[in-house]
């Protein structure tokens, strides 16, 4: 995998689309969210996906940055989140999704404190 020095950490080279992400709501129940791309503020949902990429925090932990496409912001359910781009945990992606992200990369998938982090070997 290649990593590319970003802001705290690093992000990985391949993105893949995100259609929904599973987040716990404020009285800490663990729901699924539609997600998109918007690029208007609070705009409706629309058709274009957000993408996800692998990020590496400074202590070696790996979670999924997700971002808008072109600059866009990620809107993350009806009303319940807006903003330029979003850092999750890997239980918060699909199978598919986190399974494409990791295809073919040596890393190993833990539990640390109910949220599943990636460590690379």
């Amino acid at each position: 995998m290649k990593w590319t020095e970003s802001g705290g950490g690093s992000l990985g080279d391949r993105s893949v689309e995100v259609r929904s992400l599973k987040l716990a709501d404020g009285s800490g129940v663990v729901r699924r969210y539609r997600t998109c791309t918007v690029f208007k503020d609070g705009g409706s949902f629309s058709r274009t996906p957000a993408f996800a990429r692998l990020f590496k925090s400074d202590k070696g932990h790996i979670g999924a940055l997700v971002t808008g496409k072109n600059m866009g912001s990620v809107k993350i359910g009806k009303n319940y989140f807006l903003q330029q781009s979003v850092l999750v945990g890997l239980n918060s992606l699909s199978k598919k999704t986190l399974k494409s992200l990791v295809r073919n990369t040596a890393i190993e998938i833990l539990d640390l404190d109910g949220i599943t982090v990636g460590i690379e070997k």
